[in-house]
């Protein structure tokens, strides 16, 4: 476990999705919106409440003071039934005359309990004089005004809450679930009618799976066509020799032809034959690297590489008057490889520059250097190098820049597998002083 993993505190794993901006603003605006919202209407909800239970506690008092009022009134001031009267309806009463002294007062037992009440002042004409009564009526028992303020809030916020939920939810099957429902009919349209997916104008997560997807099938309809490649690529070139060495057979049995031409003939024959294993065997080269995920690798540096390279191909290439120049600038650097398949790569490399160099004083030159977690080889020749437009093709298998043919060998096509087997990647484009340069990047061991 590395250091960065061991400081990774449990449960944040999920920060490595990268959702997208536009949903977290999304969700974040909702989840505010939503706060704000039910804050507010709360509020706004529970004020309306209480204010309407006000105004009707106020109302009934009033109406209950105006009755007392008029119960006085018709009693010509004799108060000594208005206990009784206050009593049935569970009122609470004070008189007071006009100097302010209080001549009744009532309140019945049952307001001994928490309660909330409204009071109301109203003037009473009597035959004796002119009273002012206090009446106090019971608005709403405690434990009712609890309960009705609990169910209220529990149905507004309920409401509330379903509604936001509705809004969420509209939101999630437009921004994630629509987008993904489509690009499932899409991966079906590709799988039943192979038909191409079209890509998407999204930036988040969603846009960019349907991208990834579109990449996807292009390349599994390049591959489809490099197979087709190397399907016509076989063919054509067993076709030729094979067409030769049928023409020679036939006239050998055909005809009676002297020594000399039978010699001839087989000749050809032979040399025909020796182009068909030729060409089987770089087929069975180029079927063995694709098919090898195993290769045993071992720890090599760059110095050892170089070495390796000197001893199998410069005696060859001298006698063949070709130089070789090797420039190692990191010896010490580390990677892991197979010393079979890349003395293949370099031997690959070297074949493809004598055929298609085009000079007569052929140079060739293999540097080594390290950049950074990488080790860079480049290897460059002084031939003709490639037309621009064809540098990215001519890895691809079977792939020739004549113009004269569809397709060619694999030998480029083998390097490009034998790199990538190496967990590097390699590239060519033409050095600035003539010939091609074939740039391997490698990933260090150190």
């Amino acid at each position: 476990m590395t250091e960065g993993k061991k400081r990774r505190f449990p449960g944040t794993g999920w920060l490595g999705a990268r959702l997208s901006r536009k949903m977290i603003v999304i969700l974040l605006a909702l989840a505010v919106t939503g706060w704000l919202l039910s804050f507010f209407w709360f509020l706004r909800d529970m004020q309306d409440y209480a204010g309407n239970a006000y105004d009707g506690a106020m109302r009934q008092s009033e109406e209950q003071a105006r009755e007392l009022a008029s119960f006085l009134e018709g009693s010509r001031g004799d108060i000594s039934g208005l206990a009784g009267y206050l009593e049935e309806r569970e009122l609470g009463c004070i008189l007071q005359d006009d100097q302010g002294r209080t001549v009744f007062q009532f309140m019945p037992e049952s307001w001994l309990s928490p309660r909330l009440t409204a009071s109301c002042g109203i003037p009473v004409t009597t035959g004796s004089g002119t009273l002012r009564a206090y009446v106090w009526s019971t608005a709403i028992d405690r434990e009712d005004l609890s309960d009705a303020l609990g169910h209220q809030a529990f149905v507004g916020l309920s409401l509330f809450n379903l509604g936001l939920f509705l809004a969420a939810g509209v939101l999630l099957y437009l921004i994630v679930l629509s987008p993904i429902i489509a690009l499932r009919r899409t991966m079906l349209a590709y799988a039943r009618r192979g038909d191409l997916p079209e890509r998407s104008t999204r930036t988040d997560e969603v846009g960019k799976l349907q991208n990834a997807f579109a990449d996807l099938t292009g390349e599994l309809r390049a591959k489809e066509q490099s197979e087709r490649r190397l399907i016509a690529s076989i063919s054509h070139d067993l076709k030729t020799p094979l067409t030769s060495v049928l023409g020679f057979s036939e006239r050998l049995l055909s005809a009676q032809l002297p020594p000399e031409k039978q010699r001839q003939y087989l000749q050809s024959i032979h040399e025909k034959a020796l182009r068909l294993k030729s060409i089987v065997d770089e087929f069975d080269e180029y079927i063995d690297v694709g098919l090898r995920d195993d290769r045993p690798m071992e720890r090599l540096t760059a110095e050892e590489l170089c070495a390796d390279v000197r001893q199998e191909y410069e005696a060859e290439l001298q006698e063949a008057n070709v130089r070789l120049s090797v420039e190692c600038a990191c010896p010490g650097a580390a990677f892991l490889g197979n010393r079979d398949d890349l003395r293949r790569y370099f031997g690959n490399l070297i074949g493809n520059s004598i055929r298609h160099g085009g000079v007569r004083a052929l140079e060739l030159t293999l540097s080594c250097r390290r950049e950074r977690d990488e080790l860079v080889l480049e290897f460059r020749d002084n031939g003709t190098g490639v037309e621009p437009e064809l540098l990215t093709q001519i890895f691809e298998p079977l792939y020739t820049s004549d113009r004269g043919r569809k397709v060619s060998g694999l030998g480029l096509s083998i390097c490009r597998s034998i790199i990538r087997a190496h967990g590097g990647s390699v590239t060519a484009e033409n050095a600035p002083g003539g010939g091609l340069l074939v740039r391997a990047v490698l990933p260090a061991a150190d």
